[in-house]
């Protein structure tokens, strides 16, 4: 199996009366992001309307409270070194929807998105009339993603799940592979209100005589729960090595690589050396199925990149990280001290309302040295900057504290390392800002 050349898309056509992007992403806007669903039936509808485009695909399925994005940048990047043609389907996006849909590591184009989102209208609106199913946004981009990917041609998907598993739109394919990178307590009203039944949902994803590859730092409730499963389904659980406690930190071009045991990734933390050790696993699998290369793939591990996630911009002292939940907040720590031990920091934070802030916040004021408090950009409410401040004043009430815009955040000089933090939401936002761009707000 060898990469191909460029290929017309044979699932898109255009129309006289195909939409420009911007029509596509209003028709996009307005659709319910997840809607009441009991099933997969109205998604297995809508992507046999389209054509049924995942039968022409090889995907890696991927599930996970954290860890599933930079796991499947991992694997894209090494599957593109091999020379294979890779779709990677990701969600939420930073600053423009194109971004869910990579193609060889480069976003689609806006023309080849809008014809995919026509073609699915047309069949979401004949859904509706029909029988009255209405298409919600993530099925939306799911069939886009299968489009666009089988379009290209592409030799292997990397499929990321929107939350959960069981009923995820992403979920109607057979896949390879399976991956679930984590297990914590989120989305609890969508997922079920304990580890043990957040890892149901999760488990969703694994299919009968199907591989699942399964993160190290499990926790033992969400195991026995995804174990079993699995055991039912005929799947084999494969799991990587330890990652090591340390690993040595490079600077190349300004731009920090730590190396371990061999390896390589620009993407910092203990937990990306775990992520790289999942994906490793799953790639050496994957060259003994389908007969390529491991040691030349995997050296495409160093160049993967996922914007967002501890983002170093060289020669500047400023991070980026998407850092949301309390368990994202100790992650970030123990990287902020591993990369730059000694210092402290001056902290960004935004968040959305339902967040737990005060968990999160504890878990940063040992090392910063002020926080500015900013709003994200969205339809769904943000925490209150005076609310934030007062939270952090209860640790420690000499902290300096204050409420800013966020681009005058950003700009603002400042003696300690600006680390921008609290959402992927507001990440995107900034990146919009640095590239002078038009931010699309997600719901999700």
């Amino acid at each position: 199996m060898q990469r191909r050349g460029l290929v017309a898309d044979p699932l898109l056509r255009h129309t006289e009366n195909m939409w420009n992007i911007q029509e596509a992403l209003d028709w996009l806007a307005g659709l319910e992001f997840f809607g009441v669903k009991l099933g997969l039936e109205q998604t297995r509808e809508l992507f046999r309307r389209i054509g049924s485009p995942e039968r022409k695909l090889r995907f890696i399925h991927i599930a996970g409270s954290n860890g599933k994005g930079s796991t499947g940048a991992f694997l894209e990047s090494a599957l593109r070194n091999a020379g294979f043609r890779t779709g990677f389907y990701s969600s939420p996006h930073l600053v423009d929807v194109n971004e869910r849909f990579m193609i060889n590591g480069v976003s689609v184009d806006d023309n080849r998105l809008a014809e995919a989102l026509d073609k699915i209208r047309s069949a979401a609106d004949a859904m509706k009339n029909e029988n009255g199913m209405r298409v919600t946004y993530f099925e939306a981009t799911t069939a886009a993603a299968a489009l666009l990917f089988a379009g290209a041609e592409a030799d292997f998907a990397v499929w990321e799940t929107g939350m959960g598993g069981r009923l995820d739109a992403t979920s109607i394919v057979t896949p390879v592979a399976t991956v679930i990178t984590t297990i914590s307590m989120e989305h609890k009203e969508y997922l079920g209100d304990t580890i043990g039944k957040i890892a149901f949902e999760k488990a969703g994803i694994i299919k009968p005589g199907i591989p699942l590859f399964l993160g190290r730092s499990i926790p033992q409730e969400a195991y026995t729960v995804i174990a079993a499963r699995a055991k039912e389904l005929n799947a084999s659980v494969i799991q990587p090595p330890e990652a090591p406690e340390n690993a040595e930190l490079i600077i190349e071009n300004g731009i920090p690589y730590q190396t371990f045991d061999g390896r390589k990734t620009r993407l910092q933390g203990r937990h990306q050396r775990e992520n790289l050790l999942l994906a490793e696993c799953v790639l050496r699998y994957l060259a003994e199925q389908f007969h390529f290369d491991f040691a030349k793939a995997a050296r495409g591990f160093a160049n993967a990149q996922w914007s967002a996630r501890f983002q170093v911009f060289p020669g500047e002292n400023t991070v980026f990280d998407g850092a949301h939940n309390p368990e994202c907040a100790e992650v970030l720590a123990s990287t902020l001290k591993e990369v730059y031990p000694g210092e402290k920091f001056d902290f960004i934070y935004g968040t959305f309302a339902d967040k737990d802030c005060t968990a999160f916040l504890k878990t940063l004021v040992p090392l910063a040295a002020s926080f500015t408090f900013v709003k994200v950009d969205s339809t769904r409410p943000s925490r209150n900057p005076q609310e934030l401040a007062a939270l952090v004043h209860a640790f420690v009430p000499e902290i300096s504290c204050k409420e800013a815009e966020l681009k005058t955040a950003l700009e603002a000089k400042v003696p300690h390392r600006k680390v921008l933090c609290g959402s992927l939401h507001l990440c995107g936002e900034a990146l919009a800002l640095r590239r002078q761009e038009k931010y699309i707000p997600t719901r999700y």
